[in-house]
């Protein structure tokens, strides 16, 4: 269905006329397939961490322990499960809300003509009978049917029909929605919007899936591997708790479940969740909109940023260099800007003469000057002309264009091979230079002004902030389509280098590799080069592509409908300022502000997001290793009991303070940031184990029968009273090592935090903790310490079998200094860890630039990278198997609703069209 009244060409619609038919027709959009809000909940409760949590709630409460249920530790489970979902629930949301706001303001537009005026509208407005203004670059908004009078376009259906090759349309043909504009400019109306265009009744019927991020890959592999530990673990220490000790099936069983409720992530989605968002909202504050949020997190490792040229490095305007002018003879530089600027039109001006004007500034400089008679520019006599009388009265001609014009009409010898060698010159660097000559004698003789050049000159800004980024390991390589000598002459100005690749030489490459693949030779010819010249389209593809095959992380910068390819392909995609709908929609990150002092805001913003995330994924990793490790030591070693309430009460007080981690002052990083799993899992296993050895020493400490005795106080009671249940653990006993426990998991947020000792703030390590990370940690241990200290032990929460009680202001003090000191000792093991990774990424960095590779990685760096590699290895296998079973009817389900609704045709006249869906990004 579509328009059947055609509105008129040079009115469109009116306000009214719009109304009534957006009531008709709806919204210009095919609404994407979006689960129900309760779905999402109810997904959050069955996800398998809520399931374990719900899992243990039940047991507690359904499985008596010595006549008792645990009811108390059912509560704080639910809680915890309430918790669990519903903040994860509202950070997924405010995340999406944070990305649908920035999308927003990036909404695609159209140029519309409605009441007689043409304007820019937003695409999803339109209506059928709307008249629209389409050009190279466009994405045609709707179906629509071409009018008017113009240059026939060049369409890329390539996304609707998979035809490869541009066609042709012309007035009076049909246009579908989608496509793309290569060329061309006419204007057209609107026949069908929505669902009810040709492409949006297929896609209507369709789910785009979602995307998997790397960000998300290294969070599930951290996930599966610490629930495979996890499993492992309490596998032992149920076997341990049934089969050595005389404990009830019960009290073991309930035990198990609580320790893997507390080794699993559960706050590991929050967090990551909130960081994001909060990430996207600090860059939309600083003009970068973020559409794709893992992006952030890919962006703080780019080595590379292919970045245009034109517009992005360069204003994109032509300007007169002042400081090449050369003047002849007594003339000085104004007097060449004085008259070019006469031999210049002022208003309705061309590029030349509107960079020649604005060099001189303002018009009353001119002012006293009266122009006679003017001469244009025109291809045969290539200079204009202007006949003045000056204000003294004397009558003068003054004249600009090509040096060699301007020096066939010169008497002086000298001066003509000036003007020779000043083409020459400036030509050899890329510049187009004017000559400037007077006459006093009606044009009788000549005499040279001088001679000027003009370019397109760098951003204020883009050189200081090349080498800025150059100083954060970002090499910033300049790709144009202009020709090699001003792409060397723009290098150089920028400081940026002079070696330029062009663009025949990379398809030479491309031709000598595999498969279409790049050649080795190109690979590293890319890498080497400052900027690449006489770049099209596939060229710009084919350079990430080279890149890539280095082991370069690659940002592309693009505008144009034919760099969307380029823009997909890299890591990270960045449509600048002014950039088409098509590279818009491939792009990761949308720039409103022109220039790339953006995209350097950008990155150190990205580093920053990582910082946090990295600091979470090691705390959560050593918290989860301490509390597994401990118990699995402390029960098979010495019998260790403590109430199942406690350790849910740790685990609830450690996702709680970890979420403030999302908002910590962290610093930025002056080189790339990438995952290195082997580094964080050794930082990590290094700290848990620095706690497991010391709180499991604690344990004998504070009984009475072994080792020695606590000092007591007249005013405090014992700390050896005996359990008088058949427990193995008293009550103070229990207290102590929950203090212990809990105070070197909190702790542990201040350790992870920075790369470096706690204590040593610096640029290089990290800044202060910040009060809103501070501020629950020192509540949550004063808690604790208050719990230790003054607990009754006659209040039994989960009953008899549990005890904890008070163990007074003695034992709590001396507990302290003990927690402390194994604390800086950990920090002592991450510092050296640490220390040896950095080294181990500097020998790789220094190889990764050796073209022969005659240079041999030594065999301990080898030795460092594997556990990670042979990890990532089996989480991939692992995560293929779970996605596998999960999704194997999803996909059946889907292929054969593919099957029946993905090639869909309708009669256009005498042919058929066919449109192929394909469940990828979409431009």
């Amino acid at each position: 269905m579509g328009l059947t009244i055609e509105p008129p060409h040079d009115h469109g619609l009116t306000t009214q006329e719009v109304e009534q038919l957006q009531k008709e027709w709806g919204l210009n959009h095919v609404a994407a397939k979006t689960i129900p809000e309760w779905k999402k909940i109810l997904d959050r409760y069955l996800d398998w961490v809520s399931l374990i949590i719900l899992i243990s709630a039940i047991i507690s409460a359904a499985v008596p322990v010595n006549g008792d249920q645990g009811w108390t530790s059912f509560v704080m489970l639910i809680l915890e499960l309430q918790f669990v979902v519903w903040m994860g629930y509202y950070s997924d949301r405010n995340a999406g809300d944070a990305v649908a706001e920035l999308a927003a303001l990036s909404a695609p537009m159209c140029h519309c003509l409605r009441n007689g005026k043409w304007g820019s509208l937003p695409v999803k407005e339109l209506v059928p009978g709307d008249i629209i203004g389409l050009k190279g670059g466009d994405v045609i908004p709707a179906d629509s049917k071409l009018i008017g009078e113009g240059e026939p376009l060049k369409i890329d259906e390539s996304s609707l029909t998979g035809e490869c090759l541009a066609v042709t349309r012309h007035p009076g043909q049909e246009i579908l929605a989608g496509a793309v504009v290569v060329s061309g400019e006419l204007d057209a109306m609107v026949t069908a919007t929505g669902v009810n265009s040709f492409f949006g009744k297929t896609m209507a019927l369709l789910a785009v899936p979602p995307e998997r991020g790397h960000l998300q890959q290294v969070l599930n592999r951290v996930s599966i591997a610490l629930a495979l530990f996890a499993v492992a673990g309490c596998a032992i220490i149920l076997g341990v708790l049934t089969g050595h000790y005389d404990n009830p099936p019960g009290y073991s069983i309930v035990t198990v479940f609580v320790i893997f409720t507390s080794v699993v992530p559960i706050g590991m989605p929050v967090v990551t969740t909130t960081v994001l968002a909060v990430g996207a909202r600090e860059m939309a504050r600083e003009k970068a909109i973020v559409t794709r949020l893992s992006a952030l997190e890919e962006m703080s490792g780019m080595e590379v940023l292919a970045s245009d040229k034109t517009g992005t490095l360069t204003l994109n305007q032509l300007s007169l260099d002042k400081e090449d002018i050369l003047n002849w003879g007594t003339h000085t530089k104004d007097d060449v800007l004085l008259y070019s600027c006469l031999s210049a039109k002022w208003e309705n001006n061309d590029a030349i003469d509107k960079a020649v004007t604005n060099s001189l500034g303002d018009k009353k400089y001119v002012a006293g000057y009266k122009i006679t008679k003017f001469s244009p520019f025109n291809p045969v006599d290539k200079k204009t002309t202007a006949h003045t009388i000056t204000p003294t009265g004397e009558k003068l001609i003054t004249t600009k264009g090509a040096p060699q014009i301007i020096g066939d009409m010169l008497a002086d010898p000298a001066a003509r091979q000036a003007c020779a060698d000043y083409i020459a010159e400036r030509a050899s660097r890329g510049l187009r230079s004017l000559g400037v000559a007077r006459s006093d004698d009606d044009g009788q003789t000549w005499s040279l002004v001088g001679l000027i050049s003009l370019l397109d000159p760098p951003r204020p800004d883009s050189g200081e902030t090349i080498k800025l980024a150059q100083s954060m390991g970002v090499a910033v390589k300049m790709v144009t389509g202009d020709q090699f000598a001003i792409a060397v002459e723009t290098c150089k100005r920028l400081g940026m280098g002079s070696t330029i690749m062009e663009g025949k030489t990379v398809m030479a490459g491309l031709k000598g590799g595999d498969e279409g693949k790049p050649d080795p030779v190109l690979i590293q010819h890319c890498d080497e080069s400052d900027g690449f010249a006489g770049v099209y389209p596939e060229h710009k593809h084919m350079i990430v592509s080279a890149l890539q095959a280095k082991g370069r992380l690659v940002g592309m910068t693009g505008d144009g409908v034919n760099d969307a390819p380029a823009l997909k392909k890299a890591n990270v995609g960045i449509a600048v300022a002014g950039a088409t709908s098509a590279a818009k929609g491939a792009a990761d990150i949308i720039l409103t502000r022109e220039g790339i002092s953006t995209i350097i805001i950008a990155i150190v913003r990205s580093r920053k997001i990582f910082r946090r995330l990295e600091m979470y994924i090691i705390y959560r990793m050593a918290s989860s290793v301490l509390i597994l490790g401990f118990f699995f030591f402390a029960i098979l070693i010495f019998d260790f009991e403590i109430p199942t309430w406690i350790l849910v009460l740790i685990s609830m007080l450690n996702d709680a303070s970890v979420i403030a981690t999302s908002y910590d002052a962290v610093h930025s990083s002056d080189y790339p940031l990438h995952w290195n799993m082997t580094k964080d899992l050794a930082i990590a296993f290094s700290i848990a184990m620095v706690g497991i050895v010391g709180n499991v020493l604690l344990v004998p400490f504070v009984r009475p029968d072994l080792w020695f005795e606590w000092p007591e106080l007249d005013t405090e009671p014992a700390l050896k009273t005996p359990p008088d249940n058949g427990v193995s653990t008293s009550g103070k006993e229990s207290a102590l090592i929950f203090l212990s426990l809990s105070g070197m998991v909190q702790l542990n947020i201040i350790l992870t935090r920075n790369p470096s000792f706690w204590w040593h703030f610096s640029k290089k390590s990290a800044p202060k903790p910040s009060p809103i990370l501070l501020v629950p940690v020192t509540c949550f241990l004063g808690g604790s310490t208050f719990m230790s200290v003054y607990w009754n032990g006659n209040i039994k929460p989960d009953g008899q079998r549990y005890l904890f009680e008070g163990a007074g202001w003695h034992a709590v003090l001396l507990v302290w200094p003990y927690v402390f000191v194994f604390w800086v000792i950990a920090d002592f093991f991450k510092v050296a860890i640490s220390s040896v990774f950095v080294k181990a990424d500097l020998i790789k960095d220094e190889l990764k630039g050796h073209i022969d590779g005659k240079e041999k990685t030594p065999g301990w760096v080898k030795a460092l990278d594997w556990p990670g590699e042979t990890a990532d290895k089996i989480s991939d296998k692992i995560e293929a198997c779970f996605d596998g079973m999960c999704s194997c009817f999803e996909k059946k389900e889907k292929k054969a609703k593919f099957q029946r609704t993905s090639v869909v045709s309708e009669k256009e006249g005498e042919g058929q069209v066919h449109v192929q869906v394909e469940g990828e990004k979409q431009a």
